[in-house]
């Protein structure tokens, strides 16, 4: 009797202090998750720019890191990485950073561009998008004693003597400008002597040397050499003409007779895996971000285009890496299936 009792009491006493264990672990979970937030970030974010200095990826993540340090939106340090080489770093932001909560990067078009050609095996939906940030469009860009007083000028040669007429710009994003922009004035792309470097800071020197006739870059990349008047614009590939003093004179694609508007857009992102309250914490304070004076200001330093987005953003992405696909199919790009 007094077996079956202890054996009795034993059991209750073992169900009571399941039941406990289960409440407390059940208990410390949910203050942990809801300490997170609060407490996130307890240390230094990366920010990781995915090429050089000089480059749109370079240019974009410094400006974000310094509008959320200048308006104190972020109370932790936010150093600046880069990268040389675009293909790994978009790799290494889906491995080595894999789950970390302490890294963000700019992506844009080139991302796509790589995608679509085969040389990384990542999307935006491999990664983690928090918010689409800005679009910035393409100039043609010669130097200023360049012969060429209209893009219309180098449409010419670029059909009656392609070979002489080489032309520059990045290994990504600017080919599917070129590629779209030329096919749709008339030219054979496949005869362009197209040279491509790995950044802006790059461009800007082939074109200041003269090895080439033309650079294809976005507006923001070249905007320096524009206004130390070393380089100007041929045409822009905005839908409408810059507002801005230095720029309102240069007209657009299609005010010269070529009907194509093409934009780059930027959009911040994390690695794989991201927690969901470290997203949570930067899709907010990006779109507070948005609305301070210091990033109102830097946008219209650039010319950029304001284009927030946090909802729908990967329904956006999927249709602009459809029309990169599309162009670079055209091209002979895309990657072997």
């Amino acid at each position: 009797m007094r077996v079956a009792c202890k054996t009795s009491g034993s059991t209750i006493v073992s169900s009571a202090m399941r039941f406990s264990v289960v409440a407390f672990i059940a208990l410390a979970g949910e203050q942990s998750v809801a300490a997170s937030a609060p407490d996130y970030p307890t240390k230094p974010v990366t920010f990781f720019a995915l090429s050089g200095p000089g480059s749109g990826f370079d240019t974009t993540t410094r400006a974000v890191a310094n509008a959320l340090t200048k308006e104190k939106l972020v109370k932790v340090p936010l150093p600046i990485e880069n990268s040389p080489n675009s293909t790994q770093a978009m790799t290494l932001a889906a491995t080595r950073y894999k789950g970390d909560p302490y890294m963000i990067s700019v992506n844009s078009i080139a991302g796509m561009f790589r995608y679509a050609t085969g040389t990384v095996r990542f999307n935006h939906r491999d990664y983690t998008p928090l918010a689409a940030l800005i679009s910035t469009y393409y100039a043609v860009a010669v130097r200023t004693d360049s012969p060429y007083k209209t893009i219309g000028d180098l449409i010419k040669d670029l059909k009656e003597r392609p070979e002489k007429t080489p032309i520059c710009g990045g290994t990504s994003d600017d080919r599917v400008f070129y590629g779209a922009m030329f096919s749709r004035a008339g030219v054979d792309i496949t005869k362009i002597v197209y040279v491509s470097y790995s950044g802006g800071g790059e461009i800007n020197m082939a074109i200041l040397e003269g090895s080439c006739k033309a650079a294809m870059n976005s507006v923001d990349e070249q905007l320096a050499l524009v206004e130390a008047k070393k380089i100007r614009f041929l045409a822009v590939s905005a839908p409408k003409r810059y507002a801005s003093e230095i720029l309102k004179g240069v007209p657009t694609l299609q005010e010269s007779g070529i009907d194509f508007h093409w934009a780059n857009v930027r959009y911040a992102f994390a690695a794989p895996g991201f927690p969901d309250h470290a997203k949570a914490y930067w899709t907010d304070v990006l779109a507070k971000m948005v609305k301070t004076p210091t990033w109102k200001q830097t946008i219209a330093k650039y010319n950029w285009d304001d284009s927030f987005q946090v909802e729908g953003l990967n329904e956006t992405l999927d249709k602009k890496q459809a029309v990169v696909t599309e162009i670079l199919t055209k091209l002979g790009m895309t990657k072997k299936q």
